[in-house]
């Protein structure tokens, strides 16, 4: 899809994450000027995984993005549902036979962000680096300001002061990457336990096992982001995960931990010519591995909309067009992580026993809840 207008506009965007590099693509791929500032002296990214879905992975193929994501991922051929205790199956069940669509894609972050940067340089986005950017400022300069400036943004400040805090949620992660030394199989493996649960999957031709790391702590006062941890300290929490996973986790040497913040959706997405998008607008607690899903699909509609329409159309036909998705996204969020954390013996058992019958079943069922989710393409719309 083209995204046409008869006047160029100067735009700055906010940001050189997931949701910053892909709108600036689409814009300037419709012949824009824009400018990116970024806070950062250069493109980093701590080094974790990140995964594709097909709702995700269609924004990607429209920028011209599709072969070289393929090129650096791996196809996630099925989700795993293991016991924390032995590490024995639960579930399992295929992803791409049941949803229709085989492109499910695990890789690293900091290769996400690379293919990204690079679109945007070959688009002719100006970047500037080092430079904190303020957004009502940049309003005066450019004829839009698109702040992708994540979870911690100034701008959402700026556009909802009663919104302004970000609130501690009850869950922080650990990140890690570690060799694949031992028998994973190709997708995803989820391993459940009381206020715990562990993510994992292989990235960079499977060489690399990504290893996302979540304990849940009423009244958790830890707030910081990306803080090198100790080793030591992370096995020790996780002691009591068995079967091959535990292997994974001795190997680790070097991780980093996240106190995880939530909030609603922002009250306000714009103000005059000041729009929100990604994290900065929905920051989501990673119970369904859609924030940088979510920031392509948002880029795609803001990019189409504020090519056509003046601000304050923009601005309405944007929240319309995402606010129902997003809440919905959101509820699913918070199902997912009650599940996923059952502390109750009992209705842990009940549970599992349910999850190994399903199993021996219709394990395919398991993702026909989903379908709504994966099966979107934000590229397809009637915008």
């Amino acid at each position: 899809m083209n995204f046409e207008r008869n006047n160029l506009l100067k735009i700055a965007i906010i940001g050189a994450g997931v949701a910053g590099l892909s709108v600036a693509s689409l814009l300037a791929r419709a012949g824009h000027d824009v400018t990116i500032f970024e806070k950062n002296s250069k493109i980093s990214e701590i080094g974790a995984g990140i995964q594709i879905s097909p709702n995700g992975f269609c924004v990607l193929k429209e920028i011209g993005l599709s072969k070289s994501t393929i090129k650096n991922s791996i196809s996630s051929n099925s989700i795993l549902i293991c016991d924390y205790q032995n590490g024995k199956k639960l579930l399992q069940f295929e992803q791409g036979s049941v949803l229709g669509n085989a492109n499910f894609r695990l890789m690293h972050r900091a290769d996400l962000i690379d293919i990204l940067y690079r679109s945007a340089v070959d688009k002719k986005v100006r970047f500037k680096f080092g430079q904190t950017a303020d957004a009502k400022s940049l309003s005066c300069k450019y004829s839009f300001v698109i702040a992708a400036d994540g979870v911690h943004s100034k701008t959402r400040a700026l556009l909802n002061p009663g919104q302004s805090k970000n609130e501690r949620s009850d869950y922080f992660a650990w990140r890690a990457t570690v060799p694949n030394k031992f028998n994973h199989h190709d997708g995803v493996r989820l391993t459940v336990a009381p206020k715990k649960h562990v993510v994992s999957y292989p990235i960079r031709g499977g060489n690399q096992l990504n290893l996302v790391l979540i304990q849940e702590i009423e009244n958790n006062d830890f707030f910081e982001w990306g803080i090198k941890e100790r080793p030591e300290e992370i096995k020790g929490i996780f002691s009591e995960f068995g079967g091959d996973l535990r292997e994974g986790l001795a190997s680790i040497e070097t991780v980093h931990k996240w106190g995880l913040s939530s909030h609603d959706v922002a009250l306000n997405w714009a103000v005059n010519n000041i729009f929100l998008i990604g994290d900065a607008l929905h920051p989501m607690l990673p119970f369904l591995a859609q924030g940088a899903n979510s920031a392509l699909e948002d880029s795609f509609i803001l990019a189409n909309l504020i090519t056509r329409l003046d601000p304050s159309e923009a601005a309405h036909r944007y929240a319309e067009i995402r606010k129902p998705r997003l809440l919905r996204l959101m509820k699913q969020i918070k199902n997912n992580a009650w599940k996923f954390h059952l502390e109750h013996s009992f209705l842990r058992t009940c549970t599992h026993s349910g999850l190994r019958f399903l199993d021996t079943t219709f394990p395919q069922s398991a993702s026909l809840p989903f379908r709504w989710l994966y099966n979107y393409d934000v590229t397809k719309l009637d915008i």
